[in-house]
């Protein structure tokens, strides 16, 4: 019976702190090392913002159902909406038609004849 015995760079690589290598530590665990460094959280992910509503459109559908002709529509700077509008006279309305239409954010609707 023949006992082979090989001594190569294989053998001479052993896990750190382990008994063939005498119990070192690794370099990174040496009394002169850095700890390392600290993980910081992943950044948060943030979700798009939710589509805002067409109120171009909302205000516009309002003054149609209301019996309007809707002409041009335009937003004005406090956020209200004027119209020009036409609708089609009838003698349950004594003050005419109105030409222009406001429409404020809070709903109201101001008829200017």
């Amino acid at each position: 019976m023949a006992i082979v015995s090989f001594a190569g760079a294989a053998s001479s690589q052993l896990v750190p702190g382990s008994i063939g290598n005498g119990g070192r530590m690794p370099d990174t665990m040496s009394p002169g090392a850095l700890p390392p460094p600290p993980v910081a959280p992943p950044a948060p992910v943030m979700a798009p913002p939710p589509p805002q509503p067409n109120t171009f459109s909302i205000n516009r559908d309002r003054l149609e159902n209301q019996g309007y002709r809707v002409q041009r529509l335009d937003q004005q700077n406090d956020g209200s909406w004027r119209a020009k509008v036409t609708r089609d006279p009838v003698p349950t309305r004594p003050q005419g038609v109105p030409k222009r239409v406001t429409i404020h954010p809070n709903g109201q609707i101001i008829e200017e004849y």
